[in-house]
């Protein structure tokens, strides 16, 4: 059985506000061993299927297809800069996400068309976009805590989200490789 590693997405443009926010978390953080995302990279998963049967990928193609059709475009903006598991024991860094219900409704619409399971009152969605992965623990932690809570108030200019992606990860030494294996347009484009 041949298989690809794939998970659904939101694909981020670079835009001038992020490459600013890399700018000056990089500066700010400059000792830390901090393996940055590549910016042609960035995207919101909206959910992770992992490795996945090549024949199942039509299917899960097919459903997406109809989702996009059915599903409104809407808006969306980063805010903020934190980490997990926290700010006083960093291991990734990230940017949250201020967004209508519209990011939190496609992505349940996704999981359970998908995945077919009842979804429980527990079950948490938390959308964030990666920015770094912080390798080999902390040389200083105060340092860092003190970048994060600077630029907890920041935030991005509103992003159109009219398009989501279905993406393969491929797994490398130097970290892991996104190729878009398709997309799908969401409807009227003119929010």
């Amino acid at each position: 059985m041949k298989t690809k590693r794939i998970f659904i997405a939101i694909k981020i443009d670079n835009t001038h506000q992020i490459n600013e926010v890399f700018r000056q978390v990089g500066f700010d953080l400059n000792e830390e061993a901090i393996k940055w995302v590549n910016k042609n990279g960035l995207h919101i998963t909206l959910l992770f299927l992992g490795e996945t049967d090549i024949e199942e990928i039509a299917v899960i193609t097919d459903k997406l297809k109809t989702i996009g059709g059915d599903f409104d475009a809407f808006r969306l903006n980063l805010k903020s800069i934190g980490a997990f598991p926290s700010i006083e024991h960093p291991r990734i860094l990230w940017t949250g996400i201020n967004s209508t219900s519209g990011l939190y409704e496609l992505q349940m619409k996704i999981l359970i068309q998908l995945k077919k399971e009842k979804v429980t009152d527990d079950y948490k969605y938390t959308p964030h976009l990666t920015i770094g992965r912080i390798k080999g623990g902390v040389k200083n932690p105060e340092k860092i805590k003190k970048c994060l809570l600077k630029l907890k108030d920041w935030e991005d200019s509103d992003l159109l989200i009219d398009k989501f992606v279905l993406m393969e990860s491929l797994l490398t030494k130097d970290g892991p490789v996104y190729h878009v294996l398709e997309t799908f347009s969401l409807k009227n484009q003119n929010v």
